[in-house]
């Protein structure tokens, strides 16, 4: 069979009439296809099939009309959209399958497929005839494609425009004015709508050119109630719906609405964030002027962008208090409503911790910074004026009762005891001749002098005796360093050492004076030294002082402690950290007590 070409052809002729009047994307696609197959000759059954958006691809014309393929000729189709290339088989029932792909700017875009009994000669006149043919689909997607980039390129310009013309508005009643008011004017609507969540049911906030109503009118009250039955069935009711018959939602409301209010055409809106819905927009025409497919459309694009904004705009309108009030509630809401497991859990556990604790008791301790010193420290001074003639300690050496710590220079000291004893042998001589002689006044005069000599010569002795310095105790030496005064002078009464003992001690604390009302003698307590972390020696308190020292911004008290046990590592002047343990208190109280102690203190202070 051959291709004809012949525009007198009865068949050829209706064809082109019919393919020429089609006004619509459907009709233009079968009317194509019909022409292909009256010009081609001999097809038994055609298919065109173009891709529909996220539907895929999906045959959009069948020749003859409401014919059924099967599956060899199904299979055809689907090899044509995988290869993207022309294809001919020889089917099994006869004849010959052919498709050819439909492509825009190196995008696959549908395949034709037709079933064909003809001479295998003329094959490639059919495919060049079919090549030539698809130019037609291919005109028809791009006008189709460039007439949805101006539709939504319409939308979105006046989806701008209106909310450019929202985001002017300095407060939310009158951008939400400004919003009916707009979509009113664009969209030839006699009334336009505006309403907010609040609890379970819309509340209308704005009408279009009405700037003050009654919220307890009859109006309201209706308008309402249509936005509740959108919202409450999360989907667009268009009232009525004349294009799509098949749709579920109730509306009985917009049919009440709408007769009672002279059988106006009813749209409403529903506004939502995601899964949660905060609103709705509800617009009214004349019975006469019913709303598109594409104006339903666009509206949802609008209401959509401006909506969320209104929504902000109100809550920057909001006090501070309301919005403590509504981030309350949500919490509230999101705690004992559906979901979120985690943040019920974490309450959950949060209630238990505090009601362990308030129930749970433990031992309340006041802590404070600590010194270690020796229970005795004993100074050795210098008992006369002198010379330094030897140091063999210094501080940090450990000394034995007795040992010789430092000496003083003693040369003049038995020089001097050497005049005595000369002295005291020459008295001696004269006081036995004045008795040989019998002369009693002039004995008893040498006498004296003797008695005289003989205590200077034990004040000299004393002297000679305590040149050597010796340890009173055994302990270390805590302070002195005498080796570089070796020969030098030295005053009366000078601090040469200072001795504690190694085997007791006393802890000095240092407590803030907002603990200091728990702290009483005989409290119990320990302590750990910062060179000894591992080690905790416990302590008895002795003594509260009314010494203060300020410390690192703050007013400490003096407390003194005697140690109850003390390791031989210890050592005079090491710093730790004490803990007084006064008795036994819950463990809320004991945590919270600082927080509630400031408050009540600054309280007071602030209270007239």
């Amino acid at each position: 069979m051959q291709i004809d070409s012949d525009t007198t052809d009865d068949g050829l002729r209706q064809a082109w009439v019919q393919f020429s009047a089609a006004d619509s994307y459907e009709e233009y696609c079968q009317y194509w296809l019909e022409l292909m197959c009256t010009r081609i000759g001999g097809v038994s059954i055609a298919a065109l099939v173009l891709e529909s958006g996220e539907a895929g691809f999906q045959p959009t014309a069948i020749w003859p009309e409401k014919s059924q393929t099967d599956e060899e000729f199904t299979a055809l189709i689907e090899e044509g959209l995988e290869e993207a290339a022309g294809l001919v088989h020889t089917l099994a029932s006869g004849g010959y399958g052919v498709a050819f792909p439909i492509r825009l700017d190196d995008e696959l875009v549908g395949v034709v497929a037709l079933s064909l009994r003809v001479n295998s000669i003329v094959l490639p006149a059919v495919m060049e005839q079919i090549q030539w043919g698809s130019a037609w689909i291919e005109l028809l997607l791009r006008r189709h494609r460039g007439r949805e980039k101006n539709l939504q390129f319409d939308r979105l310009s006046g989806a701008v425009d209106l909310l450019g013309a929202v985001l002017v508005e300095s407060d939310f009643n009158s951008a939400a004015m400004t919003f009916v008011n707009e979509l009113a004017a664009a969209l030839s609507c006699d009334r336009v709508s505006f309403g907010l969540t609040k609890g379970a049911l819309v509340e209308v906030t704005t009408l279009s050119h009405s700037a003050q109503f009654g919220k307890k009118m009859n109006l309201i009250r209706r308008l309402s109630g249509v936005m509740d039955e959108a919202v409450q069935q999360r989907g667009v009711i268009n009232y009525p719906n004349t294009f799509d018959s098949s749709s579920l939602l109730v509306e009985r409301e917009h049919a009440q609405f709408s007769q009672s209010y002279g059988n106006a055409n009813i749209l409403t809106i529903p506004l939502h964030s995601g899964t949660h819905y905060f609103g709705a927009v509800t617009l009214e025409r004349p019975a006469d002027n019913p709303f598109s497919e594409d104006e339903i459309t666009q509206i949802r694009s609008v209401v959509a962008l401006s909506g969320e904004t209104l929504r902000n705009k109100q809550n920057q309108d909001k006090t501070w208090y309301q919005h403590l009030i509504s981030a309350c509630g949500q919490h509230v809401k999101k705690v004992l409503g559906s979901g979120y497991l985690g943040r019920k859990l974490s309450l959950i556990l949060l209630a238990a911790v505090v009601v362990f604790f308030s129930v749970a008791k433990g031992t309340y301790r006041v802590s404070g910074d600590s010194l270690l010193e020796g229970s005795v420290r004993r100074a050795i001074v210098a008992p006369f004026e002198g010379y330094l003639e030897s140091a063999d300690v210094k501080a940090g050496e450990r000394v034995t009762q007795g040992q010789e710590m430092s000496s003083l220079d003693d040369r003049d000291l038995t020089l001097e005891k050497l005049s005595y004893l000369s002295e005291q042998a020459k008295l001696q001589r004269q006081y036995e001749e004045a008795v040989a002689k019998r002369e009693r006044a002039e004995a008893a005069v040498i006498q004296t002098q003797l008695e005289q000599n003989s205590a200077q010569l034990k004040l000299v002795e004393s002297k000679l005796s305590r040149t050597r310095l010796r340890a009173p105790f055994d302990g270390i030496v805590i302070s002195g360093d005498l080796s570089q005064r070796l020969g030098g002078a030295i005053e009366q009464g000078e601090v040469l050492f200072e001795v504690a003992p190694l085997d007791s001690y006393r802890v000095i604390l240092w407590v803030d004076e907002h603990r200091m009302a728990d702290i009483t003698e005989q409290q119990q307590g320990h302590l750990v030294l910062n060179s000894l972390p591992e080690t905790t020696s416990a302590f008895k308190v002795t003594q509260v002082t009314p010494v203060t020292e300020a410390r690192d911004g703050g007013n400490y008290f003096r407390v003194e402690a005697v140690l109850v046990d003390s390791i031989p590592e210890m050592r005079p002047g090491m710093k730790g950290v004490g803990k007084i343990e006064v008795d036994e208190r819950k463990l809320i109280w004991i945590w919270t007590y600082p927080a509630l102690q400031w408050f009540k203190l600054k309280l007071w202070s602030w209270w007239p």
